[in-house]
């Protein structure tokens, strides 16, 4: 999976919207990882990128349109990283796992998506940023459900598991292992952690219908 490209050329060339669009998302997202959301200003971000505030406001209306272009780039890219990694003639639950160890990828590759997603899920309000976020949750969970319910129907899992909320177990478990990556200042480890995390939800999954 790649990160939103960030020319290399050390000289500060006018770029195209898109391209230097691409460019601060990809700047906010390494910023992120370093420092935290909170410290992100646009002044950080100019600084960074080797422009101008004024430079970044061309690109952009206001800083909220900036945090609504990151969150844009991961829900689209997230989505991409899923579709690339599923084979969709494998089982229901095969497709599962193929997901969940996708999305460690995703996060290993972009250690700053997490910190920015738990940063602005803290905030109550709709704000358009929020609204973006809150449906690329919701999407992801409707998705998920999907899968759970489709592995119920051909005798992978329980009957009576809970398609609805057996998500909610698979993306805390995800968030367990951002927050024990984050401990350890080290994402790379997030794939094998998530193949050795599987098999535990499995068994959660498998017997939630036992007595």
């Amino acid at each position: 999976m790649t990160s939103p490209s960030t020319p290399q050329s050390t000289t500060r060339s006018r770029l195209s919207t898109d391209r230097r669009q691409r460019e601060i998302v990809a700047t906010v997202l390494a910023l992120a990882r370093e420092r935290g959301p909170d410290a992100i200003t646009t002044q950080a971000i100019a600084d960074r990128v080797g422009v101008t505030q004024g430079a970044i406001f061309r690109h952009f209306p206001d800083k909220q349109a900036i945090w609504l272009a990151v969150f844009v780039w991961i829900r689209e890219s997230l989505g991409m990283a899923l579709a690339a990694a599923i084979d969709e003639t494998a089982s229901p639950l095969a497709r599962i796992e193929q997901t969940f160890l996708a999305h460690a990828a995703f996060i290993a590759d972009n250690p700053g998506v997490p910190r920015v997603l738990f940063h602005e899920l803290q905030y109550p309000g709709d704000s358009p940023v929020r609204v973006e976020v809150r449906a690329m949750i919701g999407g992801y969970r409707r998705r998920l459900a999907r899968l759970f319910a489709q592995a119920k129907a051909v005798g992978e899992l329980q009957p009576d598991l809970d398609a609805a909320l057996a998500p909610v177990t698979f993306i805390g478990a995800m968030q367990g292992l951002v927050i024990q990556a984050s401990l350890a200042g080290d994402e790379t480890g997030m794939v094998e952690s998530a193949r050795k995390v599987f098999p535990l939800l499995l068994d959660g999954y498998r017997g939630a219908g036992k007595k």
